[in-house]
């Protein structure tokens, strides 16, 4: 059985756990994995930069996290001053790493149309969650930028991105990139996730995605590239090569939930500055460890 048919039988062991535990414990269960696993897989981009730039561990730590707080620094200004342009990059960046991640093994030559394909899988996989979670994506983005959205803006967006999507996966097929199989394969996929997630609470959702379809994959491909060997044994030198940095985002999570828990104004630009930090330089380095050194593994 390969990694895909793991995480499709998973996925819907998922989907039927959502009949058989109370919705509160599907919070605790999808926040668990997102913190854990999903934290985890983008804590390791210090031995990832290590490696790409080959310079001394303690000279490229000062000048990650020199770069690291300055991007949440400065994502946290424009979150206040700007919400809606600093969710509109958020949400653009979220939907271009989720579709890097997704198909940088099968289009591997950089282009403007592979950036459109990236981007416009990612953003349907997003508007999917959203769409079929609007209640409670409405509080979320009255909190962030003032005031609610109209529901026909999550169904355009998702009708949008799909047809981008549809169009360069045409364009692909035509261009002998992607064979029938691979097409039907991705419209199989966005189908199961269409059941789950509207099966789902929001976190449920999106911690199946992000969990199984993201971290999963992404920490097996950083697997491949920092050790060359996917094991347990690599695993757990992944674990503790990332543990401190983990450590540090979740109390860092942690003290800001303490503080600003009764004020969302500042809290919930504060948090998406720092999810939106991770996502903008975790981004910028997996694209650059794909560039340098293109996974060998095989879904």
């Amino acid at each position: 059985m390969n990694i895909n048919n793991i995480l499709i039988t998973t996925t819907f062991f998922c989907l039927w756990l959502t009949s058989q535990i109370p919705e509160s414990v599907q919070y605790s269960i999808g926040f668990f994995f997102i913190f854990t696993l999903g934290i985890l897989h983008g804590s390791n981009d210090l031995s990832i930069v290590s490696k790409i730039k080959k310079v001394a561990t303690l000279k490229r730590l000062g000048l990650f996290l020199s770069g690291y707080i300055m991007v949440v620094v400065i994502a946290a200004l424009i979150f206040y001053v700007a919400p809606k342009i600093a969710l509109l990059f958020f949400i653009l960046f979220s939907g271009y790493h989720f579709g890097e991640q997704h198909f940088h093994n099968i289009v591997k030559k950089s282009s403007l149309l592979r950036a459109i394909l990236f981007i416009s899988y990612g953003l349907v996989v997003l508007f999917l969650i959203l769409s079929l979670n609007i209640p409670e994506v409405s509080i979320i983005i009255k909190d962030i930028i003032g005031h609610t959205l109209n529901n026909n803006v999550y169904y355009y967006c998702l009708l949008g991105s799909f047809i981008v999507f549809a169009l360069t996966g045409i364009k692909y097929y035509l261009d002998h990139t992607f064979s029938l199989k691979t097409i039907a394969y991705e419209l199989f996929l966005l189908l199961v996730f269409f059941i789950v997630f509207s099966s789902s609470n929001l976190i449920w959702s999106f911690a199946i995605y992000f969990i199984l379809w993201h971290s999963i994959p992404s920490i097996i491909e950083q697997l491949d590239y920092l050790y060359k060997e996917i094991s347990w044994k690599s695993f757990l030198k992944y674990i503790q090569k990332s543990f401190v940095v983990w450590l540090i985002s979740i109390l860092g999570i942690g003290s800001l939930l303490y503080f600003f828990k009764d004020d969302k104004q500042i809290f919930l630009p504060i948090i998406f500055s720092f999810l939106g930090a991770i996502t903008f330089a975790h981004s910028f380095v997996i694209s650059k460890m794909f560039k340098k050194n293109p996974s060998t593994f095989k879904k």
